[in-house]
C-alpha cells in the first residue's frame, strides 16, 4: 500500500503548483492590462504577450492536472453509475484511476519526446521574442510528469482498497458527492480527506 505521508505529500505538492499555475495566470492579467493601457494611451505595445499568454496556458493546465486528481475534479459520466451495484462501482472507479494513469503516463512520455526534440535542435521561435522552446516546454513536462506519478501512486492505492476496503474505493476515488462538492469550496483544504488517509 502507498504510505498515506506520501499521498499527503503528493497533495501538497500538488497544491504548490497549482497556487504556481494562479500566480502565472494573474501576473499574465497584470501583463495584458498593461499591454492595452499602453496601447491605447501611449501607443505603444510590450512586445510577445500574446506569445506569453500561450504559454502561460499550456504549462498552467499541466500543472493543475494533479491536483484536480487528488480532488476528483476531471469530468465523470454517471448518469447511471450510481444505479449499479456497489461492488460494480467500486471496480469502475478503481478503472477509472488506472485509466487516467495510462493517459497521463501517454502524455509525459509524448511531453518527453517533444522536449527531447526541441533540446536536439535548439528550437527557438520565430518571434520578437526569440524563446528557447525548451522553456516553456521544460515547466509542461515537469507537469505532465508529476500528473503522471500522482495518477500512478492513487491507482496502486485504488487497488490496495478494492482488495482490502472495497467500499473506500468510492470514497477516495468516486465522483464527489453534492455534500462533498460543497465542503471542497468552504474548506479548500480538505482535511478531513486528508485525515482519513491516516
Amino acid at each position: 500500500m502507498p504510505d498515506p505521508r506520501i499521498l499527503r505529500a503528493f497533495e501538497h505538492v500538488s497544491v504548490a503548483l497549482a497556487l504556481v499555475a494562479g500566480v502565472a495566470i494573474a501576473l499574465l492579467a497584470v501583463l495584458i492590462t498593461i499591454d492595452i493601457v499602453g496601447r491605447d494611451f501611449f501607443g505603444v505595445s510590450v512586445q510577445g504577450t500574446d506569445e506569453i499568454g500561450g504559454y502561460v496556458l499550456a504549462f498552467v493546465g499541466s500543472l493543475g492536472m494533479a491536483l484536480t486528481l487528488m480532488r476528483r475534479g476531471h469530468p465523470r459520466i454517471d448518469l447511471f453509475f450510481r444505479i449499479f451495484p456497489q461492488g460494480l462501482r467500486n471496480g469502475l472507479n478503481a478503472l477509472a484511476q488506472i485509466t487516467i494513469a495510462g493517459f497521463a503516463i501517454f502524455m509525459a512520455w509524448h511531453a518527453w519526446g517533444e522536449l527531447q526534440t526541441t533540446l536536439r535542435f535548439g528550437a527557438i521561435t520565430n518571434t520578437p521574442l526569440q524563446t528557447p522552446l525548451w522553456v516553456p516546454q521544460a515547466i509542461w513536462v515537469a507537469g505532465m510528469g508529476f500528473f503522471a506519478l500522482t495518477a500512478c501512486l492513487t491507482s496502486a492505492h485504488a487497488l490496495y482498497l478494492l482488495v482490502t476496503d472495497p467500499a473506500a474505493v468510492s470514497r477516495f476515488y468516486g465522483s464527489p458527492t453534492v455534500d462533498e462538492e460543497v465542503g471542497h469550496y468552504v474548506d479548500p483544504i480538505d482535511v478531513e480527506r486528508t485525515d482519513a488517509r491516516d
